[in-house]
This record gives C-alpha cells, sequence and structure tokens, in this order.
C-alpha cells in the first residue's frame, strides 16, 4: 500500500485489533487516494471481497475507520502493485456501514487492490481499515453470513483477536475444511425487530452476495416484561418472508436468558421463533436461551455477554450450523 503502512494488517487474520489496522485517513482527507495490493495469484475466476472498519460499534456507523467511498480494481500483469494495468471492477461512492462486501470477476487476473478515494463526513480519526477477506466464490457464494440483531449480536460477531475467538467462522473452518464461512456484522445496539424489518431491503441491497441471514431479534421486543410476542412474531415472519423472496436463506437463534429481571417472558418470544422455525421449515439457530440458562456466569450484566459468554455464542452457532456442511 502507498502512504501509511502498515498495509500487511488488512491480511493478517486478526480482526479489531486497534493497533493493527491500515490507517490512510489523513492522506484520503487532504483529497488523494490510498491503496492496499493484495496479491492473490492465479486461479479463482470470481471473487468476494469483505472489508471490515471495527472501530464503530454499530453497524450502521461510518465514523471511526470507514472509507467514505472506495473502488476495487484488478491485475494479471502488476509485479508490485503498483505497476501494471488495472481494471475497476467496483466504485462505491457512499459507504453507509463500518463493514460491506462485493464480489467480481477475477478470470486470468493476479492482483485485487482497494482503493480508499475519500473519508465520510465525521471521521475524527480517518479511515481505519483492520482486515481485508477476499474468498474465491468461483463456484457459487452460498458459505456467506450476515448476522443481523441487537448490541448482542454487535458484540458477539466483532470477531476481536484474541478475546473473542475462536469466531464462528474460525470454527466452522476447523471442523470443515475448506470452508471459511464470509462473515458481515449487522448489529445494531438497541434494535428491536421493528427497526429489523425497516432495515432490511436495504441491506439486501447492500449486500447482494451475503446468502445466509441470521435474524437475532427479540431481546429489546422482550425488554419491560413485555408478555405478547404476536407483534414480534408478524415481523420475524415479514423477514423471513422478504428473505426468502429475494433468494436468501433465513436462521432464527433463540433469544438469550437474562437475569435483568426485565425479560421475564422470553420463553414466550422463543416459543414464536420455534413456530416460524417449523411453519416455515427452517434449519434453526442456537438455543442461546438454554445455554445462558444454565450459564448466568457468562452475562456481564445480567443481559450482554462476556468475553467467555461470546466465544460460546459463536461455538453454539456452529453447533448448530454444522448440518449444512458437509462431514
Amino acid at each position: 500500500g502507498r502512504f501509511n503502512p502498515p498495509a500487511k494488517a488488512v491480511v493478517d487474520g486478526e480482526y479489531k485489533t486497534y493497533g493493527g489496522t491500515w490507517n490512510v485517513g489523513r492522506v484520503a482527507k487532504g483529497g488523494g487516494e490510498a491503496w492496499v495490493a493484495i496479491d492473490v495469484g492465479v486461479g479463482p475466476r470470481r471473487l468476494l471481497l469483505l472489508w471490515s472498519a471495527a472501530g464503530s460499534y454499530n453497524y450502521n456507523e461510518t465514523d471511526y475507520g470507514s472509507p467514505g467511498s472506495y473502488r476495487i480494481e484488478t491485475s494479471a500483469d502488476s509485479g508490485n502493485g503498483a505497476d501494471g494495468t488495472w481494471t475497476v471492477v467496483a466504485t462505491v461512492e457512499h459507504v453507509s456501514a463500518h463493514a460491506a462486501e462485493r464480489a467480481f470477476d477475477f478470470n486470468g487476473q493476479r492482483w485485487v487492490r482497494f482503493v480508499v478515494t475519500g473519508v465520510p463526513p465525521v471521521s475524527p480519526n480517518g479511515v481505519q481499515i483492520d482486515e481485508i477477506d477476499l474468498h474465491d466464490v468461483s463456484a457459487g457464494g452460498e458459505d456467506t453470513w450476515f448476522f443481523m440483531g441487537d448490541s448482542i449480536t454487535a458484540f458477539a460477531f466483532d470477531r476481536q483477536t484474541p478475546t473473542h475467538q475462536p469466531s464462528f467462522a474460525a470454527l466452522v473452518h476447523e471442523r470443515h475444511a475448506g470452508h471459511f464461512p464470509a462473515i458481515i456484522n449487522g448489529g445494531i445496539g438497541g434494535d428491536k425487530s421493528d427497526e429489523g424489518l425497516e432495515r432490511l431491503d436495504a441491506w439486501l441491497t447492500d449486500c447482494p452476495d451475503m446468502k445466509h441471514w441470521a435474524l437475532a431479534y427479540g431481546t429489546n421486543d422482550a425488554a419491560g416484561n413485555v408478555r405478547d410476542p404476536s407483534h414480534f412474531k408478524h415481523n420475524m415472519q415479514t423477514m423471513v418472508d422478504h428473505l426468502r423472496k429475494a433468494g436468501r436463506i433465513p436462521v432464527l437463534a433463540k433469544i438469550p436468558f437474562a437475569t435483568d429481571h426485565q425479560h421475564d417472558h422470553l420463553p414466550r418470544f422463543n416459543d414464536a421463533i420455534d413456530e416460524i422455525n417449523a411453519a416455515n421449515s427452517l434449519t434453526p439457530g442456537p438455543d442461546l436461551y438454554a445455554w445462558f440458562w444454565a450459564h448466568p456466569e457468562e452475562l456481564r450484566d445480567g443481559l450482554h455477554p462476556t468475553d467467555r459468554g461470546i466465544v460460546s455464542i459463536n461455538r453454539l452457532w456452529a453447533d448448530a450450523m454444522s448440518p449444512l456442511y458437509p462431514r
């Protein structure tokens, strides 16, 4: 990369490491461009690129680390990432989240270059990208996952190294050689199923290559000891319908147990999830209620998971999704 190393931080396999980011903010702020080039090698005919700027907590925040705009280029003849002929395969003029994906043709190519062309209007620390993942999707991109949910999701799938590892992706890879799921963490603190439904269609447009959509709502719907899950159930079923119409695969997890005495009727909401799974013949997500009921010490405030609880959530997701992968 040019201007401000360490560019190698984007491919070190370490997520959400504040000292291990590719920091190019001030250059981009000055009207210039900054880039990092990755020597993929020859072979893949199509690639999926995901970038992550984990300085922002909520998925829809761009303040801490996201580029404001970027493009992706490929080259067949570059020798060092700077020379050679380059073809623009994707241009994004407006970034609205702290992680995103783009798939593109890579037939006969060798290099990928990620070019930051601008920063968001509010960007106190500039662009700080902690990881760029490249996935070979030549044979299709089924092993792609978007996790939608509230603060519990935002914590659980940030893949912070080392405290929140092994992640869902790392565990799947460990158990099923040749697979390493592509993941976007779409958690937003405070969200209910209302907000999930409001956001879903825009996110489906923004993330066209994410096949599996994990829906992890309900904690905030049930807050304040709400008893009736009917509105929640309607929202979740509507999201399932939208996802299926868009050719995606919805996966619903049971809502985690809480000890804060503000979620006493969670079993009613989890019954609604069971009913949706059964009525739509869905592969169920993990039973997070049973786990945290048995392991309340993995809740740091009676509601949100500790670091150990986050690792447990990722393991339970890997356990629940194991039937989708070859033995």
